[in-house]
Parts: structure tokens; sequence; C-alpha cells
């Protein structure tokens, strides 16, 4: 299943994408598992541990037996994150070998692992915003895991038992600020981290859909021509081992979102920009950039990098 979450008056529904169009999940199975009391949300949906597969295609199975489907579609979805609020999200750095040399940097023997700030994502749909300071920001088309269950001190091999499913994220990156902060020994976080720079989506595609993510073509597409494009199989350290490696770290929990690095080629986006992430066999991710119309008080606006303005 693909699994979505949107807006609707002042709250928020789940939503499985099919070639009927969005169905309202939330409301198809109020009306067909009344007992199922996680339909509010796809966090708690994963939390339940419920086989959503199943329950989900019961559910619209019956609304189309009795010929009711066309009351749950959604004719324009207004997208959120497929989790709006997961418990993590944790990435991965230079784990394409390609990207490594790209960057001039060197290859580690683990994963280099960093947080990305939940308060910063993103949908389908929504507006990348750029500082308004001069800086080189990037692009970063990466295949996300979600993490199906808690797991701690998980082996490769058990990972798959422990993951929901996999969505598009754009591991948006300020570069000069980056390499600013690298002299400092804290490349990452910061610059990976301005509002807005975690698009996530559309959707969460279901382990079922998905049995082996280990050879996925990716794609970037910008303004309607493709840019770059890789696989899955060339990752260093694939999502089993990724998660396994993330359970011995800390306790991974059902919800959470571990963001598995990009691979090589050009990736500087520029206001104006319409920037499509295509993984096979999930979807496309697509977002516009813009520049951002205020003021950052606190700093510098005419250099990529520089100090806190000091007030006196």
């Amino acid at each position: 299943m693909k699994l979505l979450t949107f807006a609707d008056d002042n709250s928020s529904r789940v939503g499985v994408a099919t070639a009927d169009g969005v169905i309202d999940l939330t409301r198809a199975l109020h009306a067909t598992h009344p007992d199922f009391h996680a339909a509010g949300s796809l966090l708690a949906i994963i939390q339940s541990g419920a086989d959503i597969d199943k329950i989900g295609d019961e559910s619209i199975g019956k609304l189309k037996s009795e010929k009711k489907i066309a009351d749950y579609i959604v004719a324009d979805p207004r997208w959120l994150p497929p989790i709006p609020r997961p418990p993590k999200i944790l990435a991965l750095a230079l784990n394409y070998r390609a990207h490594i040399e790209e960057s001039n940097l060197s290859f580690y023997d683990e994963p280099i692992i960093f947080t990305k700030y939940s308060c910063n994502l993103i949908p389908h749909e929504a507006e990348i915003v750029l500082p308004p300071f001069p800086q080189h920001v990037d692009e970063e088309h990466e295949l996300a895991v979600v993490v199906g269950r808690d797991c701690r001190h998980i082996l490769p091999s058990q990972a798959n038992d422990y993951i929901f499913g996999y969505t598009i994220h754009n591991d948006v990156s300020a570069r000069d600020r980056q390499r600013e902060r690298l002299k400092m020994g804290q490349p990452y976080a910061y610059a990976k981290n301005f509002a807005t720079f975690a698009p996530m989506g559309p959707w969460v595609v279901t382990r079922k859909e998905i049995p082996d993510p280990r050879n996925l073509n990716m794609s970037v597409t910008v303004n309607g021509k493709v840019r770059r494009s890789g696989n899955s199989k060339e990752m260093i350290f694939d999502p089993y081992e990724i998660l396994a490696y993330c359970s011995d770290y800390t306790l991974m929990e059902a919800g959470d979102i571990i963001s598995t690095g990009t691979f090589a080629g050009f990736k500087k986006l520029e206001p104006g920009d319409v920037v499509e992430l295509e993984i096979e066999r999930i979807g496309v991710l697509r977002n516009k950039v813009v520049a951002s119309e205020e003021k950052w008080p606190n700093f510098t606006t005419d250099k990529p990098t520089g100090p806190l303005i000091r007030f006196k």
C-alpha cells in the first residue's frame, strides 16, 4: 500500500493512493473496522503493529462491493509529510563511493549518522525556502526507511522484519555553511536543518510492495530534465545493515525514519527550480524552490558564511 497523510479542515487523515485515486483510509476504516482505533494517523497505525495491507485491502474491498468507494475518494488532497512528527529522523552521510569521491572526503568503516529535525519536514508539493544570504544549496535524493517495530541490537539478517516501509527524502543541504562547520568538526546537523530542508513523501510504500530495497533505480529531474540518476545497489551500507547498526547505536522505535544517503552528481538548487525525486516502485516527490521573503536578523546577509551579528 501507498499510505499518505493529508489535511482535512483542522485535522489530518490517512489516505491510500490507488489506481482510482486517493482514498480516505481513516474514514474507510471507521466505517468498515470500527474496532480498529489506530486509523487516525499513520504513526498510530505503525505503532499498533497491525497488518495494514490486509486490513486496508479488506476495507477497500468491502466498500467497493457495496458500491460506496466513490464516497471516500479525495479529489484534491492537501499533502502533509507521510508521518508529520516521527519519533526521530536519522540520516547517513557519505554512503555512496562516487559521492565520497566527488566530495574529496574519506571513507569510514562505519556509517556516519546525524539527525534531521521533524519540525523541518515539508510534504510533496510544498516549497523549499532558500536562506536570504548567498548560499550553495544542494538537493540530496535519498531512499528512507520507515521502522515498523521497536528494536535494539538486531542483526542485518533480522532487519527486514522490523521495517514498515519506504519513502523518499530530500536531505537539502547548505554547502557553504556545511564546509564552514566542517572546520569546527560539526559539518552536518546545522547545515542540513534549516527550515523546510526535509521534504519527504509523497507517501510510505509498505514493505509488502518492496520486499527488497537493495536494487531500486533513482533519478532527479529539475525543471523537466533528468539531472542525475543512481541505484540503491550502489550503497556502501545497505538498508538492512543501516537499521541494524542504528539499533546498536540507540533504541529504534516504530515510526522512526532513517535516510540512507545520496548518490553522485550535480545537485545545486536555484530559486524557481522544480525538483522531482523519483524512486522505482515508490513514486515522485516534487517540490518548488523559492527564495526567502524575510530576513534573518541575526545573521549577515552579504556573505555565505560568517558569525552572528553581535548586539551592542
